[in-house]
């Protein structure tokens, strides 16, 4: 039986104590993101300064070099085990140097991962070099690889090109190393800054996301993940370290505490963007929204208009009241297409202000029309033109084969409800 060395109140961290080899393999969850920092193999009795002072680079009997071939089997051993409790459209983070990441690579190749960035990592307040022979180390690397070559993974590109000034991030990440108020629970010797894991969480997972660390340490990833409404995971060999781990989420559950590291996280730091976004996921995770059908040739008027319309209209001149919730939708996204073309969004969206039941004879255009009743949805103002609400539908995914009343009303052309969240990840890339 799997014993817990720590579960937290809100069950939201769990902790296991033990060899993350051998603990891997007792149970079956699968996760949607891993984040690893394995040992690096470094410690051979260098010296290094830190806060001015010179100190050993040893960080402990498991971080002792063995050899090059030891290095592969382990890093084949603990990534094979990791593969297994991912979910197929998982990705995983790995963190390294130069003594261990090429190992890593070539690893995550053999094993059918399929490698997306090398981030390289530049701390904006390395160590200076003791030796002075050669130049100041001042990076790590963090590959990003996705479990399936042919699954695609998530990515929230929006978000990483609003931290960058409106451009798309690059490869290489200027964050600090690890801050005195981050160790306020003890000391780490590997100790990644909250800064670091905060961006790479929310860049590749959704809220309520599972994470896994199968090497935790004091578990600042999953501090991270907590702070950002995401659910984790962590083994370590070491007591001492799990100790750190579990009063750190102590701290962390004082909301005053919480907020605190919020708002001293770098990319957010002076304000209150990283409590903003989480506000805005968590409200976008839930806003319903009804897909309406759009004829090209109508396009064109969308940009000046707020009003749209749906036939109210069954078989006898019934009104239909549609199953779907209709009344509960915030906003309305417009598609084109079908039939022998593919479905698409065609860019235009707006918020619902109100959604009412009208008589033709109540309706501008509309007198002719052999529908008697139409749903008139008036938009707060007029359509928006999206270019990231241009993209074609994967409608399986779009209702998760769950929703099949809607699914049947979108293949009808009839208003079908859906969640803000679902619609962006049934683009087809």
């Amino acid at each position: 039986m799997l014993n817990t060395y720590f579960k937290s109140s809100d069950k939201n961290f769990y902790l296991l104590h033990g060899d993350t080899m051998k603990l891997l393999p007792e149970f079956e969850h699968k996760f949607d993101m891993v984040f690893a920092d394995p040992p690096y193999f470094l410690s051979n009795d260098g010296l290094s300064i830190q806060s001015g002072k010179i100190v050993s680079v040893n960080k402990g009997t498991w971080d002792k070099s063995q050899g090059f071939d030891y290095l592969n089997d382990f890093n084949r051993q603990w990534l094979s085990l990791v593969r297994d409790k991912m979910k197929d459209d998982a990705t995983i983070w790995i963190s390294g140097t130069m003594h261990n990441i090429f190992s890593v690579g070539q690893i995550l190749t053999e094993l059918g991962f399929k490698i997306l960035n090398v981030i390289t990592w530049e701390k904006t307040n390395p160590p200076p070099n003791f030796s002075c022979r050669y130049f100041t180390y001042s990076t790590e690397q963090i590959i990003w690889a996705r479990k399936n070559e042919k699954i695609p993974h998530y990515f929230n590109y929006e978000l990483m090109k609003q931290l960058n000034n409106d451009k798309q991030m690059k490869d290489v990440w200027k964050l600090p190393a690890i801050a005195h108020w981050e160790k306020t629970c003890g000391k780490h010797p590997t100790q990644k800054p909250l800064s670091v894991l905060t961006r790479l969480i929310l860049a590749s997972t959704k809220p309520n996301a599972w994470i896994l660390d199968p090497f935790t340490g004091s578990s600042t990833t999953g501090i991270a993940a907590n702070l950002v409404n995401r659910r984790f995971l962590g083994i370590d060999q070491e007591e001492t370290f799990l100790n750190i781990s579990q009063n750190r989420k102590i701290e962390i559950e004082n909301p005053k505490i919480a907020e605190f590291y919020k708002n001293k996280i770098a990319d957010f730091i002076n304000t209150r963007r990283l409590t903003e976004f989480l506000d805005n996921e968590k409200a976008n995770e839930t806003i319903k929204v009804v897909l309406g059908f759009c004829q090209a040739k109508e396009i064109k008027k969308l940009n000046c208009t707020n009003k749209f319309y749906f036939h109210a209209i069954e078989n006898k001149n019934t009104i239909r009241d549609f199953p779907i919730n209709l009344f509960d939708a915030k906003r309305l996204i417009l598609y084109s297409g079908g039939r022998s073309k593919p479905i698409k969004l065609n860019g235009f969206y707006g918020e619902i202000s109100s959604i009412t039941l009208k008589h033709k004879s109540d309706i501008e255009g509309k007198s002719n029309s052999k529908t008697e009743f139409y749903y008139e949805v008036t938009l707060a103002q007029n359509f928006i033109e999206s270019i990231d609400l241009k993209f074609t539908l994967n409608t399986k995914k779009l209702f998760e084969k769950i929703d099949d009343i809607n699914l049947k009303l979108f293949q009808q052309y009839l208003p079908a409800i859906t969640t803000w969240e679902r619609v962006i990840e049934a683009n087809i890339q």
